[in-house]
């Protein structure tokens, strides 16, 4: 049951979507939501014959989340996140981005140790605060991939200098990576994926608290 995994690039800020399907059942799911995204989405899931039954929120920055309501329409696909991005997304704040967010509803909560599944895949969530507090990854320990959002670049890691953000917190968060096998791939909330093997040895010299 192999996976296709499809990105779409949208924003000013080149921020990563992710349709994530299982080929064998056409059962999907859509990762993030930067702006302008939707029309490429929804094509492309529809060329896969992809029917996406969950549209999940790494985070809750504009850039990632500008789509939402755009993409929950054309999708009629529910939205869930961690229970601290209910509010930044149902009454977002216009201070907080460049362009207007139109509010939507926020259908279910992920947490620590939850499940999402798509088809015969299941990803398990790990909340890993730091950059953004409400900040959630995807593993799938069978298929060796994190969606990882903004936690993890090649190289770095999200930002902690930004509203909301907290070094000490990303530090804990960075740690838990340790315990994850090398060779998993990790899809980044923008640019190219990496791997923990690459990224391991910067890793080990993150303080530990």
């Amino acid at each position: 049951m192999p996976l296709t995994i499809r990105r779409v690039v949208g924003g000013p800020l080149e921020t990563n979507a992710f349709l994530v399907t299982d080929t064998s059942s056409g059962d999907a799911i859509v990762i993030d939501a930067p702006p302008g995204v939707t029309e490429e989405v929804t094509s492309t899931a529809n060329s896969l014959g992809a029917t996406v039954h969950q549209i999940v929120v790494t985070h809750g920055h504009w850039d990632h989340i500008q789509d939402l309501n755009a993409l929950n329409q054309a999708l009629d696909a529910p939205i869930f996140g961690h229970p601290d991005l209910r509010e930044r997304i149902e009454s977002p704040d216009p201070a907080t981005s460049p362009e207007p967010i139109m509010p939507v509803t926020m259908d279910g909560e992920l947490d620590e140790g939850d499940r999402v599944t798509v088809g015969g895949h299941v990803f398990t969530v790990m909340h890993m605060p730091g950059h953004d507090p409400a900040h959630i990854i995807l593993y799938s320990e069978d298929d060796g991939l994190v969606f990882g959002g903004d936690v993890l670049f090649p190289g770095g890691h999200g930002r902690t200098d930004i509203p909301g953000s907290d070094q000490s917190a990303m530090n804990r968060t960075l740690r838990r990576f340790i315990d994850l096998p090398g060779e998993v791939r990790v899809f980044t909330g923008h640019g190219e994926e990496t791997s923990l093997e690459a990224e391991r040895e910067w890793i080990m010299r993150v303080p530990a608290e």
